[in-house]
């Protein structure tokens, strides 16, 4: 699924390179005191699906400073952070199923179910319902 809710990507989609993962900057000084290792991404981001990602997979934690627009066809900028993290997990799951503790080493703003379809609601600006009421939890360790 992609921010349109489609299998593919947007036609102006920006092409991003496979081995980054993109972190809003407000959660720049959680990377840096390495606190947080759960994140959510909306739909199914496994790996070959469109910004997917595999267990076990090594890539680069990037700020965004400005955000970009695949819809429009703007990529974001990035400032000059890069740390390097591993995906120790990473599963599809209903928005419903979620439990307590799959919010454990989320940022602060994402704590249950409602709180995480708001967080992903201001990112992508669609409903869940967009991706199939489903979100990718992905779990990593920071290296080095």
């Amino acid at each position: 699924m992609t921010t349109l809710g489609l299998n593919r990507p947007p036609p102006k989609a920006v092409a991003l390179p496979r081995d980054e993962m993109a972190f809003r900057a407000r959660y720049r000084d959680l990377l840096l005191r390495r606190v947080l290792t759960t994140v959510f991404r909306p739909g199914d981001r496994i790996y070959p699906n469109w910004r997917g990602y595999s267990e076990g997979e090594v890539v680069t934690a990037r700020v965004i400073a400005q955000p970009g627009s695949d819809e429009l066809g703007v990529a974001p900028k990035f400032d000059d952070i890069r740390i390097p993290i591993k995906i120790r997990r990473i599963s599809v799951t209903p928005i419903d199923a979620l439990e307590c503790g799959d919010f454990a080493g989320s940022s602060p703003d994402v704590f249950d179910a409602p709180s995480l379809a708001a967080h992903l609601y201001r990112i992508y600006r669609r409903p869940l319902a967009a991706f199939g009421n489903q979100v990718t939890r992905i779990e990593f360790a920071y290296l080095g």
